[in-house]
Parts: structure tokens; C-alpha cells; sequence
């Protein structure tokens, strides 16, 4: 059975580092595919292992079985309608779902998935559900979201995926 991790940025940085996982070495894990979602903006945060920006996604590039994708946790258009006159906020879109299910298409044979995103709730959340039910239905891979226990999808992200496939 395919598990599904739903990791926070912290978590996850922790997870690479301690698996000794790099830009240099990740395409060698043909097993593990990764959908690595960061903020549009960089975190002030000094210490690299809590921020969760563009900057500081742990995989500095894309590889076959790494996805880095930059969007901001933003629950619906009218919210981001009302935000996005005095901000630079990224808000999920079709472009990026096709992105996400084209990676899945190219890492469909990975039995761990890790999607992350800064608290590992809601955008992954949604990633991450959207995912298992994804594999199941198009793949007929079972699936497990091990550690999402604590999710709760972003409604918009669900909502684009789940129309779009």
C-alpha cells in the first residue's frame, strides 16, 4: 500500500536531513516521489529549518520525483480578492493542478509520497487527500494518508483539483 505523508516545512526539513537527502542524491530514491509546497514570500525566520519560502524549499531545483510549488494558503478567490490589493500573494491555480497531477502521472510507481507545506494542514492537506483519493481512482493504487491526521484541506485547492480530474 502507497503511503501518503503530510508533513509541516519543519517536519519535513527535519525528515530530509536525517534520511541524508539532497539535490545530489534524491533522483537515486525511484521510491519516493515529493510535492514540496512553499509560501510566495520568504519567511523572516532566521533558522532554514522553520522557514517556507521559494528561497529556502530544501531541493534547490525540480528532479523527476520532486515537485516544488510557491502558493499562499488562501481558502477562496473572495478572500484573496480582499488581500490581494495590498499584498503579492499567490493564490492555487489550474496551472499548478495540472503540474501536481502530471507529476503523479510521471511518479505513479513511488510507494511514499511527502507533501509538505509551512504547518502541514491545509495545503498539503488538500494535496494530500485529493492524492490518495487520485492514485485510488485513476491508478487503482491503494493508499494510506499515514500522518493526516491533522489536515484540513484548503477548500479552494480541493476544489480546482477535484474539478479539474
Amino acid at each position: 500500500m502507497v503511503e501518503i505523508h503530510t508533513l509541516s516545512a519543519a517536519d519535513f526539513k527535519r525528515t530530509m536531513q536525517d534520511n541524508d537527502l539532497y539535490d545530489c542524491n534524491i533522483e537515486q530514491w525511484t521510491d519516493l516521489a515529493i510535492i514540496s509546497i512553499g509560501n510566495s514570500f520568504d519567511d523572516e525566520l532566521e533558522d532554514k529549518i522553520f522557514a517556507n519560502g521559494p528561497s529556502s524549499h530544501w531541493f534547490r531545483k525540480q528532479h523527476k520525483n520532486v515537485l516544488n510549488l510557491d502558493f499562499d494558503d488562501i481558502a477562496s478567490p473572495e478572500e484573496w480578492e480582499k488581500i490581494s490589493k495590498c499584498s503579492q500573494f499567490v493564490l492555487f491555480n489550474e496551472n499548478m493542478a495540472h503540474q501536481i497531477a502530471d507529476f503523479v502521472e510521471t511518479n505513479k510507481k513511488a510507494n511514499i509520497w511527502i507533501v509538505h507545506c509551512s504547518a502541514g494542514v491545509s495545503r498539503s492537506g488538500a494535496v494530500s487527500k485529493w492524492l490518495k483519493e487520485w492514485l485510488e481512482h485513476k491508478y487503482s493504487i491503494a493508499a494510506n494518508n499515514v500522518d493526516g491526521c491533522y489536515a484540513s484541506p484548503n477548500p479552494y485547492v480541493l476544489m480546482i483539483l477535484n474539478r479539474l480530474f
